[in-house]
């Protein structure tokens, strides 16, 4: 089992290098990014520059990918639930009526993300490259049941999800990892997630995040 690490949410940075392995993750990437024939046109954009400005170059791009995966997985697996009708229809009721709690059972379900960011390369100010990423998530959530209260989840009562990453760099995969959550001892899930647009809560019911 894996739960949030210590100090912040499960992030795909995490899952597919270790938690807090941002060096680990930069280092992969350069290597791939750098590998025989993974982007004829990356490596033409750096013939002619100096050695020491390739070698930035390739390092602050890779440095950059790996921040682009400190993607907050629950929080992705959230904005899937929102687009549930049940949830969604659990959350305006308990919202309308302040105090009130619904439960929602869910049957087995997956949910799947597709991103593609890019980190674009520049040179005194002039884009040279880009390198493009491949993002896969596949979340399969088993027997899922939600406490739902002012239009929020707040409790998750029992559930389980098996999670596949996979990252691909130039259109080449690189890694790909599985891990499997509990859900109830999901910490960014016990704090309350908002399932329906801000505008629809109190004005005076500041966001999650603030």
């Amino acid at each position: 089992m894996t739960t949030d690490p210590e100090g912040g949410p499960l992030t795909v940075l995490d899952l597919l290098f270790g938690a807090g392995a941002d060096t680990d993750a930069a280092r992969a990437l350069m290597g791939e990014i750098t590998s025989p024939g993974s982007n004829q046109a990356f490596d033409h954009a750096l013939v002619g520059l100096p050695e020491a400005t390739r070698k930035a170059a390739v390092q602050e791009a890779a440095t950059a990918a790996a921040a682009l995966l400190k993607v907050d997985l629950i929080g992705v697996l959230a904005r899937g639930w929102r687009e549930h009708r049940d949830i969604v229809a659990a959350a305006r009721r308990t919202l309308a009526e302040p105090g009130s709690t619904e439960l929602v059972s869910m049957s087995g379900h997956e949910v799947t993300v597709e991103q593609n960011p890019s980190v674009r390369v520049l040179v005194d100010g002039h884009q040279i490259a880009t390198v493009q990423l491949g993002l896969s998530i596949v979340f399969d959530v088993k027997a899922l049941l939600l406490g739902v209260s002012g239009g929020k989840i707040t409790a998750v009562r029992s559930g389980s999800c098996d999670i596949i990453v996979t990252l691909a760099v130039q259109g080449t995969e690189l890694i790909s990892r599985r891990t499997h959550l509990d859900l109830p001892g999901v910490g960014s899930l016990r704090w309350g997630l908002r399932l329906l647009p801000d505008a629809e809560y109190p004005a005076s019911e500041k966001p999650p995040d603030e």
